[in-house]
């Protein structure tokens, strides 16, 4: 039986999605919670790695299961809610094809990333403190830089273990939502720290550091170097991913 799962965790202690050696990440702990329930070792499918720190709202896991449960699949979602650590919530669960996998037939994956001009401790592990004002018209203006099909060289980590960097971006824009201002990104992949290092990009071209000539030179010279550093990955989430 193969079986869907849509769960959302709080990535501030894990190292990633993916298992790691000796790390403490979100399929592991989801793994060994389905070892549990099922009685067999069990390997989940992500629709894709989110970074260390990085959060999910509506990530979409599969897998694959010859053991017999006494738990209907659609109820799967309560006994290993009781299973899983409290920075993991199954939000649903159902059976699905046996050819469906949830990361080769996703077709568009949607993050959001949270940047807020006011310090507040309690929200401090879900978005950016950034004290300036964020002019959004302008960086809307600018989105249009990132939309299509292009090569992300420069605008992934250097060590992305890919040979392909063209992604197709089809929606990117900001806009606030109460006392934060959110960066929305479409794309049918992403790279290892693209949205992050994306961010970065928009904040400093809010602050006059890099114009947009600069962003359109960064995409020509596929330089990583050439690009902001890395930005916190506190603020980001997977926030959906559709088939």
């Amino acid at each position: 039986m193969n079986i869907k799962l849509i769960i959302q965790y709080d990535g501030t202690n894990f190292c990633g999605s993916q298992v790691q050696k000796n790390q403490r990440t979100v399929q592991q702990e989801l793994d060994s919670a389905l070892e549990k329930l099922f009685g067999q070792k069990i390997t989940s499918v992500f629709s894709g790695r989110t970074d260390s720190g990085v959060h999910a709202k509506a990530q979409t896991v599969n897998f694959i299961t010859d053991s017999p449960s006494s738990v209907p699949p659609e109820k799967i979602k309560h006994p290993l809610n009781n299973m899983l650590p409290r920075d993991i919530l199954v939000l649903s669960s159902e059976p699905v094809e046996d050819g469906f996998n949830s990361r080769f037939d996703a077709k568009k994956r949607t993050y959001r990333y949270f940047i807020r001009k006011t310090p507040e401790l309690f929200r401090s592990k879900y978005s950016l403190f950034y004290p300036h004002e964020i002019d959004t018209d302008r960086l809307n203006s600018a989105a249009g830089l990132f939309k299509g099909r292009k090569d992300f060289t420069a605008f992934c980590s250097a060590q992305a273990e890919v040979k392909n960097h063209v992604c197709d971006v089809t929606q990117l824009h900001f806009f606030r939502e109460n006392d934060e201002i959110v960066m929305e990104i479409s794309a049918n992949r992403f790279l290892h720290n693209m949205v992050r290092i994306i961010v970065s990009v928009f904040l400093e071209l809010n602050r006059n550091r890099i114009s947009e000539n600069d962003i359109l030179n960064i995409f020509e010279k596929k330089n990583r170097c050439l690009s902001p550093k890395t930005i916190s990955p506190k603020g980001l989430f997977l926030w959906k991913v559709e088939y």
